[in-house]
């Protein structure tokens, strides 16, 4: 059954436009003014560019080219965002956070262990528990607010 354009147009899913174009460049043929749907379909797909060659709906998961397109796309812009972010002083190069979190662990680790060093001639004599732990306490929260200090770029703590 021969369809006119205007039907053919419907059967693709495309504009009469897009049929009237397909004809005039010779993408598709014509029997007696009218269009052979199976016949112009076979021809729409070999003559026509796959950007191209999807009907005109909502749905483009059909169409391996334009999920791709739609991939290459959604990359670009999430590239584009880091390098702004970036710029803008919001990110920091990977390699930069693991030396400083190194750098960090190694001095709160040396922190730390010299505790026993500085504490023990302090302990030595004391016979109350709680006189200890009040001892140990004060020299840990020190440390600790001393690694904080020079961990902030304040280097009073050292």
């Amino acid at each position: 059954m021969l369809l006119s354009r205007r039907e053919y147009a419907v059967h693709r899913g495309v504009t009469v436009a897009a049929v009237q174009k397909a004809v005039e460049t010779g993408r598709i043929s014509l029997i007696d003014g009218k269009i052979d749907p199976e016949k112009a379909d076979k021809e729409w797909a070999e003559n026509t560019n796959p950007a191209y060659n999807t009907p005109h709906t909502s749905d483009s998961s059909s169409n391996p080219y334009q999920k791709s397109k739609i991939m290459k796309t959604t990359y670009d812009a999430m590239l584009k965002k880091l390098e702004y972010e970036e710029r803008a002083g919001k990110l920091i190069p990977r390699a930069q956070v693991e030396s400083d979190a190194f750098a960090a662990a190694r001095t709160a680790r040396d922190h730390l262990l010299m505790i026993p060093k500085r504490v023990a001639p302090r302990i030595i004599g004391q016979n109350s528990i709680s006189e200890i732990e009040y001892i140990l306490a004060k020299e840990i929260t020190d440390s600790l607010t001393s690694l904080c200090n020079i961990l902030k770029g304040n280097n009073k703590g050292e």
